[in-house]
């Protein structure tokens, strides 16, 4: 289902309205001459004046009331710098009185494409749940050494009990981080300031679960989740309720590791080609952050097993303890697994760039599964599919599946949240499939989780 902005058609109507009223002589010139106001007299021709001025108050004032209420009501999108740009050129053209009104015809070009846009560009409602159970939703800190911010998805009984919003970014500092991670992977990337206003529309987003409730049972199977490189600890949500609701515990982490590494001068380190002294001192940073996050998934199986769990959240005792991962939060749960034996790994299109050669040489000890795309988007050394088919010459027990049609950005939430915009920039090869791509991904994981046979349909997805 999409999601209406409401403003986004309240601030195309009112731009429309302006620009009808003033491209009017040009529009009907029969007309105009007819009922030219300025021939019939000077009390007329004063009262075409404060007309004038009335309709420059209410197209000025009527904007920044508009602007103002999407702003705090809405956030704005990459499109609205299209609706912006329109009403700057209609307000010059009424400042300059160009006789052809060019700058106002270019404000309506503007805001055709911006109808356009909405249309074209939808945001995505996060799907609803297809388990037998209720999900709800609670924020904890973990009593380790970084104190992680961790959100749990749990199942609860359905008692006919309401259904609640709760934020989905958990810091204002997301966009900042997604431009970062441009800079890092790209050659031209615009200003930041652009990514603040395309982007702010992510601070409304929200999603719904059941008001706190007890856990459905004492002893229940367990999911930690690590995110990808820049996502954040609710980035995932669509996926871990949807496993939520099929019966398991999530707790997703959030990771701290830093989109822009430092060297010891203190200057960014950008990773712009594959110069080998840049890519080594790349790898050596993000083999220091995978540590940090291997660390952090170990010290919450140990809090799980001592049964410590029950200091931050419910007292209950895990039947099973699994891990999921995607990108670099793939690799996290495949460094996991070398040193710690679990219930089931998956992996979902790991980046393995930060692994050291010693941890590529390494065997897992978890029955795994690795989901991958089946095409290759960044050339760069960072993103080398030989990395995945060197790891998984030494993990030959390693189940691996190659899907058709499937990105590296998948199943993160922003394939909902800004799709034509990930297809844009190359994050994405289409926006058509995006429902059924992470549908998939969800069946798959629940079945390899549940030890049940991928479906014919679903094995003819794989390469």
């Amino acid at each position: 289902m999409r999601k209406v902005f409401i403003f986004e058609f309240i601030l195309a109507a009112h731009v429309v309205f302006c620009i009808l009223i003033e491209m009017q002589s040009v529009i009907f010139p029969i007309q105009q001459k007819l009922v030219d106001l300025d021939n019939v007299g000077p009390v007329k021709k004063n009262s075409h004046a404060n007309h004038n001025s009335y309709f420059d108050l209410f197209g000025f004032f009527g904007l920044c009331i508009w602007l103002i209420l999407k702003y705090f009501f809405e956030g704005f999108r990459f499109n609205s710098i299209l609706i912006m740009a329109a009403y700057t050129f209609f307000f010059f053209d009424r400042a300059l009185q160009f006789a052809d009104k060019i700058l106002c015809q270019v404000a309506a070009v503007l805001t055709i494409l911006y109808i356009w846009t909405l249309i074209s560009y939808p945001v995505y409602e996060f799907p609803k749940t297809t388990g037998k159970y209720r999900t709800c939703y609670k924020q904890i800190k973990l009593n380790d050494s970084l104190s992680t911010d961790t959100s749990v998805y749990y199942p609860c009984a359905d008692n006919k009990q309401e259904d609640i919003k709760y934020k989905w970014l958990p810091n204002n500092k997301f966009a900042k981080q997604l431009y970062e991670i441009s800079v890092l992977q790209t050659k031209w990337v615009p200003s930041e300031w652009v990514f603040d206003i395309g982007l702010g529309f992510l601070n409304f987003i929200n999603f719904t679960a059941s008001v706190e409730q007890p856990l459905l049972n004492t002893e229940l199977d367990v999911i930690i989740f690590s995110h990808g490189f820049s996502q954040h600890r609710n980035a995932y949500t669509a996926l871990c309720q949807q496993l939520a609701s099929e019966g398991y515990v999530v707790f997703s982490l959030q990771h701290y590791d830093l989109v822009y590494p430092w060297d010891t001068k203190g200057t960014k380190m950008y990773n712009t080609g594959n110069y080998p002294e840049t890519i080594e001192k790349y790898q050596k940073v993000r083999a220091a952050h995978l540590e940090w996050r291997t660390e952090q998934v170990q010290q919450l199986i140990n809090t799980l097993n001592s049964n410590q769990i029950k200091d931050v959240f419910f007292d209950f005792k895990p039947l099973s303890i699994n891990l999921i991962g995607h990108s670099f939060g793939g690799a996290t749960v495949l460094s996991v697994a070398q040193e710690v034996d679990v219930n089931n790994v998956i992996a979902y299109d790991p980046w393995l760039f930060p692994f050291t050669q010693e941890q590529m040489h390494k065997q897992v000890k978890s029955k795994t599964l690795i989901l991958s795309k089946d095409k290759i988007r960044v050339k760069q050394e960072c993103f080398d599919p030989k990395l995945l088919k060197d790891f998984l010459d030494f993990n030959t027990s390693i189940e691996h599946h190659k899907i058709k049609g499937l990105d590296h950005a998948y199943p993160v939430d922003l394939t909902y949240l800004i799709a034509a915009e990930m297809v844009l920039i190359g994050e994405l090869r289409t926006d058509d499939n995006v429902f059924k791509i992470n549908s998939l991904i969800n069946s798959l994981t629940t079945k390899f989780l549940q030890q049940k046979i991928f479906s014919i349909e679903e094995n003819k997805l794989f390469c």
